[in-house]
């Protein structure tokens, strides 16, 4: 391997000048990077190479020099070159270990999955660099990163043969694979499958419909890294997959599933406070902090909450207790009656399947161009609204450039009427196998952009149509051999194909019908990163919460504080001094999502600190009061929060620094109570029947109804098997009858409860579900 000469330290490069410096105080000879490795190289074995690394002075090196030799990193890995790769690796560590180490792991160098699951050489770099650290100390959590890389580093070869077991599975089915298996995940959401924990974890059943989705995506990706995708790929589908005794294909989700959860354990290793154990079963991947996980897992508990009280709201819709909306499936069946089946064909050529013409009934036509939501539409809306924290009933959300939220909906029915036509005629065809073979065939429509163009400017204008198929698409340069990109189904669910021939588009309906299309496209436009500060609608509400509980509040205060500027919120009240950073994310869906969330609140962290530190002297209070124009008087208790838009790490604390999640604080300021659901009152947790300072500060030191909700938690695991060992997660569960129990013994009922009317919600206790 070539390794970059060195001069000496660069100016401005701490490790080469500390290495320097050692040195010269000791009389050693200086060595650069190129002549630590060689050094190093002379080592008969990996394991002396180690101690060799230990004896040897620190080398020096250019900032560039080094970057050069961490980019080639990745590359001996990935040859499986293992002296060199160690080599490599002991000399960054001698040059400066905690910052390359820190490198290491935001990179993700060390995870087995981006080396096709092969862990060998992987084990050898971490097993030097923990040797390396007993005379080259590193911080105590890098060398706990490190023995958690080990022990799941256990994990790498059962998943190398569930790898490899699935490239040979596809390459078997390469014509036929991918259309067949985006048909069976497209039929579990046309059914809208939850998942069943009574089915075995080996079997599809067990799995929701948007596990089976994230399934679909990693085997796009091994494909595509793999076999290939071929111009052909949406053409075929394997009429085997249609036998009720079909293994391969239920195995190839299943297999890929397993390979997701793994994936998952590295991420959260390398981005999040987690660890990973040596077990007698396999691996267990927890919390350093358990408090950690367990406002992770609340957050997550109170997401799924929110989403039942939706789905709780249509019902009642349904059941009159408000005024009724109209159901689209109800809206259909008259169709359906009058014929509507008669325009979903039955074609025999190249192969006998199901075709859909798009009728221009002016009828039809005017429902899917309605200017409202639907009953079925209704949570996804309230939802939305919700999340981005719009007044209720608002309908013109704009999720992107030129999109709104009604647009979304609208193309949805859409894609909802195919679906629904395609369950309906298969539900004519008595034969089971026929209809099953039937059903792989037709489902995946596969149509050139300017037949879906088209098919879309029934509900939208043609530029609107443009602008969702853009942003919905997987472009085929994503789908190309060496494409570095992850892929995910649910946000890109317009997928194109490879054929030269023409701009085929393979669109599976029902996940189009069903998926959360405005998370997806406000995603992908970034419509939340062009959102000033000032014009964030969550700081906003927070401000106006705060004011509506008699506080004074100044937001995106411009105000210079050790040197940084602008501060989200400032606000007091009766002596007390609030400082509040909001960070805007979306719920995070999976480990990655998370990661980037806690990224947002690290950086959080870091503005308060400097903050606060500011605040402890009274004087910068008294220069703080009058800029704002304020009559308050330092010195005055300086409490600061993170606030956040979606509910995960709700109820932890960052250093010093609470997180809390901007709809229950809302709720807190000017409700006060939780609610338990239809029949039950729900419970005031205000200290009397008016807001308090010492409610707030309750609320932030973990107490209130916080300290209720943990409580209620306790821990648990979850795990998948890779072969013959095991991956577990540990986590919390709420236990429902604690949860209701320590409601009603720490809280009194309240009186007259305020409604939400601001476009926020009341949290809810698990116990409110229906």
């Amino acid at each position: 391997m070539e390794v970059p000469r060195a001069n000496g330290a660069a100016a401005g490069d701490e490790g080469g000048r500390s290495g320097q410096a050692r040195a010269e105080y000791t009389k050693e000879p200086l060595l650069d990077l190129a002549a630590c490795i060689a050094e190093l190289l002379k080592a008969p074995t990996l394991s002396a190479m180690a101690a060799a690394a230990q004896a040897l002075p620190a080398p020096t090196a250019t900032r560039e020099e080094a970057k050069a030799l961490y980019e080639r990193l990745a590359g001996c890995i990935a040859a499986n070159d293992r002296r060199d790769a160690v080599a490599s690796t002991l000399a960054l560590l001698r040059l400066d270990g905690s910052t390359w180490l820190a490198r290491m792991r935001k990179d993700g160098l060390l995870r087995a999955s981006r080396y096709g699951y092969d862990g060998g050489c992987l084990k050898k770099i971490v097993a030097a660099a923990l040797e390396l650290s007993a005379t080259s100390p590193l911080p105590s959590e890098q060398v706990q990163y490190l023995q958690s890389v080990q022990a799941l580093l256990a994990l790498a070869g059962p998943a190398r043969q569930i790898h490899r077991s699935i490239v040979d599975r596809l390459k078997a089915r390469r014509g036929a694979a991918l259309k067949t298996l985006l048909a069976l995940v497209n039929s579990s959401f046309s059914i809208n499958w939850l998942g069943s924990e009574q089915a075995d974890e080996s079997q599809p059943l067990r799995w929701s419909a948007t596990e089976l989705a994230s399934a679909f995506s990693r085997l796009y990706m091994i494909s595509r890294d793999g076999p290939g995708i071929g111009a052909r790929t949406w053409t075929w589908t394997d009429d085997h997959a249609a036998s009720a005794h079909e293994g391969v294909y239920s195995s190839l989700l299943v297999d890929a599933l397993r390979l997701n959860e793994l994936i998952d354990a590295e991420v959260l290793l390398d981005g999040l406070p987690y660890k990973a154990q040596a077990t007698p079963a396999g691996v267990l991947v927890s919390a350093i902090d358990p408090e950690f996980e367990r406002s992770v897992r609340l957050g997550y508990i109170q997401a799924d909450q929110q989403l039942l009280i939706r789905a709780a709201s249509s019902e009642r819709h349904l059941g009159g207790e408000q005024p009724k909306l109209p159901s689209f499936q109800d809206a259909l069946s008259a169709f359906f009656q009058a014929g509507l089946l008669e325009f979903v064909s039955l074609r025999t050529e190249p192969v006998e399947r199901f075709v859909i013409t798009l009728p221009s009934l002016a009828p039809l036509i005017e429902i899917l161009n309605v200017d409202g939501p639907f009953l079925e539409e209704f949570p996804l809306l309230q939802g939305a609204l919700i999340d981005t924290f719009q007044p209720p009933g608002s309908t013109d959300l704009r999720v992107s450039g030129q999109l709104s939220i009604m647009d979304l909906l609208k193309a949805q029915r859409l894609f909802n009427l195919i679906d629904t036509m395609f369950r309906k005629k298969l539900e004519t065809v008595d034969d089971p196998v026929k209809r099953r073979v039937l059903g792989l065939r037709s489902t995946v429509m596969v149509a050139p952009r300017a037949d879906l163009l088209r098919m879309l400017q029934v509900v939208m204008s043609p530029e609107k149509a443009q602008e969702l198929i853009s942003l919905l698409s997987l472009p085929t340069t994503n789908s190309a051999a060496g494409a570095n990109v992850y892929i995910d189904l649910q946000y890109r669910p317009f997928v194109h194909s490879l054929d030269p021939k023409g701009d085929y588009i393979a669109i599976p309906p029902a996940i189009v019908a069903k998926s959360n299309l405005a998370r997806s496209i406000m995603h992908a436009s970034g419509i939340k990163g062009v959102t000033a500060a000032a014009d964030d609608p969550m700081q906003v509400a927070v401000a106006t919460a705060l004011r509506q509980a008699g506080f004074l509040v100044r937001e995106s205060f411009d105000f210079n504080i050790s040197g940084r500027r602008e501060t989200d919120i400032f606000c007091y009240r009766d002596g007390v001094l609030f400082v509040i950073e909001c960070k805007n994310a979306y719920h995070p869906c999976s480990p990655h999502e998370l990661r980037n969330s806690y990224d947002l609140v690290l950086k959080a962290e870091e503005q308060l600190d400097l903050r606060a530190l500011w605040l402890a002297e009274p004087g910068n209070q008294a220069r703080l009061f009058k800029a704002l124009g304020w009559d308050a008087t330092a010195p005055a208790r300086v409490r600061t929060c993170v606030v956040t838009a979606n509910r995960a790490f709700s109820g932890y604390r960052c250093g010093a620094h609470p997180v809390r999640q901007a709809h229950e604080l809302i709720n807190l300021l000017v409700r006060g109570y939780v609610g338990r659901g239809p029949g039950e009152p729900p419970r005031r947790f205000w200290r009397a029947e008016a807001f308090e300072v010492d409610d707030l500060l309750d609320y932030l030191d973990g107490k209130s109804v916080l300290q209720t909700q943990h409580a209620a938690m306790a821990p648990a695991r979850r795990g998948i098997a890779l072969k013959d060992r095991r991956l577990e997660f540990a986590q919390f569960v709420m236990n429902l009858e604690d949860m209701a129990r320590l409601l009603e013994e720490s809280f009194d009922a309240a009186q007259d409860p305020q409604a939400p009317q601001d476009g926020t919600e009341a949290p809810a206790s698990a116990t409110a579900a229906p």
